[in-house]
């Protein structure tokens, strides 16, 4: 039988409730409450050469307009439904996908055809005061798991002690500066995860977590936090296991210590991928900090990065540096990437959001990578 996606279960199994329940499900339907937002983005990249079909430059401006409506609470259930539509608004010039100046770059075509709008949100939750269920289209940010997914999302937390379990069969990006349609997962078997968290006490914390994508990968990993006086630290190590002919098996580490002090919120980072392979994931991760970032998972790539953050009047400004070494063969090559984001809330509900990411390359690398200098303005009205 053909299977059903999942953001369409949750949305058909909010009407069978409102049918069957009407008279009790009134009141939790109109007392919903309604957001949405429009919004432009504007992005121009430039190289200093054009490889392939992502690295060209590209000029464009796209509008999108998202409306959402969630119920409130009937006998513990919610439910959450979210559209958002885009349009295309100015290209520099127009020579196909991820051409010079081709919004496609970013708002991605879905089988050879424009998709002008997308479910955003759609799902079923089940919150109690220990436990708490999605099932549906949701966003998700956790290791190995990222963005907006057709999921089953389950938290129970029981005092120091949480478990998480996730399974998730579609992945994709949909918000006002990022459109790729939803894709499959790992073709129809889809990812699951299972994560245990054990709280110590105020100052530590550990996570142990086990990610499997049946017949082509498992992830198995563990995330230590630590806080000492105004300093926060972090060490997570991750191990894969592939089940793919001819595919390595690789490791990642991931170090982190954060601080703050006279209004400035400051972070030192390094991260270390297996000398021998490359760690490749499938359904997202959080561990890249910059824009971009290309390199952070490839053969023998170090990184270290420091990144400050401050809030000037009303402006939040965020600055992030760092270099990764990597392998290419039998080469070792070196990059730097910058990155400057701005925040400024221009009115009431009226937001600007800047980003710059300067991005350098090895020269000796300079067949597979070029540098990049990319600017993206985000105006965002919300109501």
């Amino acid at each position: 039988m053909k299977k059903i996606r999942l953001s369409l279960v949750a949305m058909a199994a909010l009407s069978i409730t409102t049918i069957s329940s009407a008279n009790t499900l009134g009141e939790a339907l109109s007392n919903g409450k309604t957001t949405g937002d429009v919004s432009i983005t504007y992005e121009k990249r430039s190289m200093d050469k054009e490889i392939g079909t992502y690295y060209k430059d590209t000029a464009y401006s796209v509008g999108s307009f998202g409306i959402n409506y969630k119920t409130a609470s009937f006998n513990n259930f919610s439910a959450n439904i979210g559209m958002r539509a885009y349009t295309t608004l100015y290209e520099a010039d127009d020579k196909g996908a991820a051409g010079n100046g081709d919004a496609s770059e970013r708002f991605y075509e879905l089988n050879g055809k424009n998709q002008d709008t997308d479910v955003e949100q759609a799902y079923i939750a089940y919150d109690l005061e220990n436990v708490h269920v999605k099932f549906g289209r949701q966003f998700i940010s956790t290791e190995w798991i990222n963005k907006t997914q057709d999921a089953i999302n389950v938290d129970a937390n029981f005092g120091n002690s949480s478990l998480s379990l996730i399974h998730t069969q579609r992945q994709g990006r949909i918000y006002s500066r990022d459109h790729r349609p939803m894709a499959k997962i790992n073709a129809d078997k889809g990812a699951s995860k299972v994560a245990f968290t054990q709280k110590f006490n105020d100052a530590v914390s550990a996570k142990a977590y086990y990610f499997t994508a049946p017949d082509l990968k498992d992830i198995t990993g563990a995330k230590v936090n630590l806080k000492v006086a105004d300093v926060a630290l972090m060490a997570h190590y991750a191990q894969t296991s592939e089940d793919v002919a001819g595919t390595e098996d690789s490791n990642i580490l991931d170090l982190k210590a954060s601080t703050n002090f006279s209004g400035y919120s400051a972070t030192l980072g390094y991260v270390k991928v297996d000398e021998d392979a490359a760690f490749n994931h499938v359904a997202g991760e959080t561990i890249i900090p910059f824009e971009e970032g290309d390199h952070m998972y490839l053969k023998n790539a170090k990184t270290t990065y420091a990144m400050v953050s401050k809030a000037v009047s009303d402006v939040s400004i965020t600055g992030l540096y760092g270099i990764t070494s990597y392998d290419s063969g039998a080469n070792n090559f070196s990059k730097s990437e910058f990155n400057l984001w701005l925040g400024y809330p221009m009115a009431k509900n009226f937001n600007l959001n800047v980003g710059y990411a300067l991005i350098n390359e090895d020269k000796d690398d300079s067949a597979t990578y070029t540098d990049i200098d990319q600017l993206n303005v985000t105006v965002a009205y919300k109501f």
